[in-house]
């Protein structure tokens, strides 16, 4: 992948070790240096840094370096460097209170809190990662060097897509816990030895998890639709925990997988070891845990994705032919095409190539999002009715805000692939493509006789990244995931707790982001490593990378905070015990921390030297000067309308990654699919239907 690859991190942020560790596993060599330590950078390629965290004589060492455009330099900050909050050095704790990431996660009746991992640390790590990779191909291809910024405030911003589309309509945005907003049941409930999870989202789901009850109460109208479910979801958590605490976790979670419903119990992160698919895939780690107590670099015992060539290495070598093919081999311009052809952004990091995604919801269309932003050419496929997201509320013109903000820069077509000539078509574009990305439960393609095999006969340089919830290879094979089953198994909700002791999901789909940010990491460090012909297997497992991350976060503490409820909302503090805080009640006799001001109370727990910051609201985050300024964008759709967007979280100096255009709606065109289309640019990228 990025064999050859010198990196020296030398910063004090966790995300500058986190990205050295991520591209160590992708082949580099890294040096882990002192941050107060001087160093010299001759024999590197690439050089990691925090400036908002150095020296004075470090940052001007940074200014130096950055000036020389000789190395690669990718600066991790807590803002970007125009905002106003550039010069302060923020933890993680205050850039999730700040950006409305951490009034999200809580209890519908409680305080918001903090996601229990660095979420922004980890997320810049794998974003700076993934820049790395990009400016590596452009270095190695064109000759250049590049500076990259990344942002944990604009990490956190890109988190916030399931809560952005109600602030940009200036509706509020009201905390879930382990609910879902628009699905029913899905909650945490209590079992005979602890938590599970149970989520369902499709009436087949609730009907088969109905029977599996047999409570006829559970026959009441009340309940008798999606969204009759969720109006009464209070009277109807307390008939599916009624079930459920009647049985071990381990019964509840075997009798969901029997019928198709997503379902996990909440993982203790001391009990990790324990945990059967975790124990399956990294042993390694399982035992360190096991014997003795998580430690400072336990984490990297974990790999976040795994790579294989698309076939076994014996068969894959074996194989080989002497030049590179493709299904479409009678196309003897193909190489040429390639070379010619131009992506979206033509002066991006991954222009020429081309990407099939297949997909929906967050992972997959993460990825290809951010691949697109790169440059690449990206071609979705959706089922013939459209992406159930597209529909989704609220939104303008018939698309929602959400599908736009995760589907930038994006060609999209519908395709049945239960249809011959439809698979036809995509085998087609697969053979002149040299990215696929897909979030399908494991196995699906295979049955569509797209199996790894195939695809290697179809396009023997195909990178081909499957993402799913527990891996190819799994104590699970056959049971579904959703992101909140994913934070219960990782550690995550075990991390992530109310004032009360309560397990509670991070509100944003974290385990689904990382997923997708692990994936764009590899896949990109393939496309910079791949020798023509080479094709590769990326193994994503959205348990393997949260679990990941909750080990850093576990071996790595950082700082409590404290939640404090305020007369116009809360306030996070650095205050780790209420000694402290009636010290802020002596400041003003007779009051409380109630009756004042966030503005108040902040200004009172400065003068006593804490740390404190306002937990912003979602609502409130759309009057974020540097919300305005250095997150949200604007883009078109094609006809001309204007979209709110998010900028990529990091900024490439020469190859820039943009997000510009939103996905158009789908509109139904024959399928005319027919041996002449062989080449590489004769393929018509069109939105497709077959009547």
């Amino acid at each position: 992948m990025l064999d050859g690859m010198r990196i020296l991190a030398w910063g004090s942020r966790s995300a500058v070790e986190l990205s050295a560790s991520l591209l160590g596993h992708a082949g580099a060599q890294v040096h882990v240096a002192d941050p107060d330590s001087t160093q010299s950078f001759s024999g590197y390629d690439v050089v990691i840094v925090s400036s908002d965290a150095a020296s004075f004589a470090a940052w001007a060492e940074i200014s130096s370096l950055k000036a020389s455009g000789t190395l690669i330099v990718c600066d991790i900050c807590a803002t970007g460097p125009q905002s106003a909050r550039f010069a302060g050095r923020w933890t993680d704790g205050q850039i999730q209170a700040i950006t409305g990431l951490m009034d999200t996660t809580g209890f519908e009746s409680g305080e918001p809190v903090s996601i229990g991992i660095p979420f922004t640390e980890i997320s810049a790590a794998l974003y700076a990662a993934a820049a790395i990779a990009a400016a590596s191909r452009v270095l190695r291809a064109q000759g250049f060097a590049q500076n990259i910024d990344v942002s944990l405030f604009a990490c956190a911003s890109s988190a916030l897509t399931t809560f952005l589309p109600k602030a940009f309509t200036r509706s509020s945005v009201e905390r879930v816990g382990n609910r879902h907003p628009a699905c029913a049941p899905w909650n945490a409930y209590r079992t005979l030895d602890g938590w599970v999870l149970i989520c369902t989202s499709t009436e087949d789901q609730w009907r088969k998890l109905k029977i599996a009850i047999n409570q006829p109460a559970l026959d009441d109208i009340r309940f008798a639709t999606l969204n009759e479910r969720v109006r009464n979801v209070d009277s109807l958590d307390p008939f599916i925990e009624a079930w459920s605490s009647e049985l071990t976790t381990d019964q509840c979670c075997a009798l969901c997988e029997k019928i198709g419903v997503a379902a996990g119990p909440i993982v203790p992160i001391s009990l990790l070891h324990e945990e059967p698919n975790f124990k399956l895939r990294h042993p390694v780690a399982a035992a360190e845990i096991l014997a003795g107590e998580i430690g400072k670099h336990t984490y990297a015992a974990v790999t976040p994705f795994r790579t294989f060539p698309l076939m076994n290495d014996s068969e894959f070598h074996s194989n080989a032919p002497e030049t590179p093919r493709r299904l479409t081999a009678k196309s003897a311009g193909y190489v040429a095409g390639l070379e010619a052809r131009q992506g979206p952004n033509p002066a991006g990091a991954l222009t020429g190539v081309r990407v099939i995604e297949i997909g929906q919801y967050t992972t997959a269309p993460l990825v290809g999002k951010h691949l697109a932003a790169l440059g690449a050419e990206v071609i979705k496929v959706e089922p013939l009715e459209g992406e159930v997201a597209r529909n989704w509320s609220p939104g303008q013109d018939g698309l929602s805000y959400f599908f736009a903000l995760n589907n930038t820069d994006k060609k999209s077509i519908s395709l049945d692939l239960k249809q011959a000539s439809h698979l036809r078509y995509l085998e087609a574009l697969l053979a002149t493509s040299d990215v696929l990305v897909e979030n399908l439960r494991p196995g699906a393609l295979a049955k569509l006789g797209l199996d790894r095999s195939s695809l290697k006969e179809i396009n023997p340089a195909l990178i081909y990244c499957s993402i799913s919830g527990f891996g190819i290879e799994s104590a699970y094979p056959t049971r579904p995931a959703f992101d909140t089953v994913i934070q219960a198994m990782s550690g995550l909700m075990d991390l992530t707790r109310d004032g009360n002791g309560a397990p509670v999901k991070a509100g944003a789909s974290a385990a689904d982001i990382l997923g997708g940010q692990a994936a764009l990491f590899a896949i990109v460090a393939e496309l910079v490593g791949q020798s023509e012909g080479s094709g590769r297997f990326v193994e994503i497992s959205m348990q393997d990378v949260a679990a990941w991350s909750c080990l850093f976060a576990a071996g790595n503490p950082a700082s409590k905070s404290m939640t404090i409820a305020c007369s116009d909302g809360y306030v996070s503090a650095e205050a780790t015990n209420s000694v402290e805080i009636e010290v802020v009640h002596s400041q003003a006799p007779g009051a409380h921390c109630e009756a004042m001001t966030r503005d108040l109370l902040i200004a009172k727990l400065e003068s006593l030297g804490i740390a404190a910051v306002p937990v912003v609201r979602m609502d409130e985050l759309m009057d974020d000067a540097d919300f305005l300024a250095d997150i949200l964008s604007v883009g078109r759709d094609n006809e001309g309308a204007f979209w709110p967007l998010i900028k990529m979280p990091y900024r490439l100096s020469r190859t820039p990654a943009k997000v510009r255009t939103v996905p158009s709606r789908l509109e139904p065109v024959m399928v005319q699919f027919t041996e002449k289309h062989e080449s590489t640019n004769e393929i018509p990228i069109t939105n497709t239907h077959e009547s």
